[in-house]
Formats: structure tokens, C-alpha cells, sequence
């Protein structure tokens, strides 16, 4: 007997997670909140500004956390608006979880060895392997876009914004 695609219901295998849209957005809602919320802790105590013009040291990642725990209170409120609409719940597909949740580790583990490796091999190292995860095949991209991303952030970072990059 063939399953029916179209049937609604939740379902959890190794190659697909299947579930409610309204409710997925709100648990990643709720993860990337507590994330963000430290983040915007950490930033809050970083030392203000000697010069009143400058934004500081904590400045541009406050605005950084602001911005964001806006955007995910917005998302969240869309989701509680269509958890209520009486208009029937959209389901999705999330294929691979696995390959997702080994990228989501992937970029945890950047931030953690971003200081130590330093930003030219840890930006390399870890957009290509983030690139594999997500299914990247090609070996132009695979080469070319850790390059190409690496050198925007330098050129942003290091020569236009004059940041000491580890």
C-alpha cells in the first residue's frame, strides 16, 4: 500500500521530520530566543564607549541582538496568529534532519573555535564543511564560496571597518 503524501499528521523518521508549521516555527522560535537573549546578556556587558560619538565595543552586537529578538518575537506572534486562524494548518516536510541538525552543530562549533583557529582557517574550514552537510556537491562552490566569503569578511571587517580579526 502506498503512503498518502498529502495526509496531514506528524511524523518522525530518520529521513524526514513532518509536522505543523505554526508549531515548528515556534519551537525554533523558542530555541534561537534563549540563544539570542544570552547573546544580547553578553553584549550588554561589554564596556561602553570612551568617545560618546562611538557605538563601543558593545554597540554593533546590542543592535545585532536587538534586531534579531525582534524578528523572532515576529515570527513567533505569526505563528501564535496562525496556531488560532481557523483556516487549516499548513504541514511540512523537513528532509535529512540529521544533515540539518549536523549543520546547526557545525556553526555552534565555529563560534567556538573562531578565536582559537582564527578567522581565515575557521571561516575556510567551516563553510566547506557546512557547504558538505547541506549537500554542496560541486567543486567550484565548494572551493569558491569559502574563498569568496572569507575575503568579504576581511575586506568588510579588517580594511573598511578596521577590526582586529583573530
Amino acid at each position: 500500500m502506498e503512503e498518502d503524501h498529502t495526509a496531514s499528521g506528524w511524523r518522525v523518521r530518520m529521513d524526514v521530520v513532518r509536522g505543523s508549521l505554526p508549531i515548528l516555527d515556534l519551537i525554533g522560535c523558542a530555541a534561537l530566543l534563549v540563544m539570542f537573549w544570552q547573546y544580547f546578556a553578553q553584549a550588554s556587558a561589554l564596556p561602553p564607549p570612551f568617545n560618546k560619538i562611538d557605538i563601543g565595543a558593545g554597540g554593533f552586537p546590542i543592535l545585532l541582538a536587538v534586531a534579531t529578538l525582534i524578528a523572532i518575537v515576529s515570527v513567533a506572534g505569526a505563528a501564535i496568529v496562525r496556531l488560532v486562524d481557523p483556516v487549516p494548518v499548513i504541514w511540512v516536510s523537513i528532509r535529512r534532519p540529521l544533515f540539518v541538525l549536523a549543520t546547526v552543530g557545525l556553526l555552534v562549533l565555529q563560534s567556538i573555535c573562531f578565536e582559537a583557529l582564527g578567522m581565515l582557517p575557521s571561516v575556510l574550514t567551516f563553510a566547506l564543511l557546512t557547504m558538505l552537510a547541506c549537500g554542496e556537491r560541486r567543486p567550484l562552490h565548494l572551493i569558491g564560496v569559502p574563498v569568496a566569503l572569507a575575503a568579504f569578511i576581511y575586506l568588510v571587517f579588517r580594511l573598511a571597518l578596521d577590526v582586529n580579526l583573530p
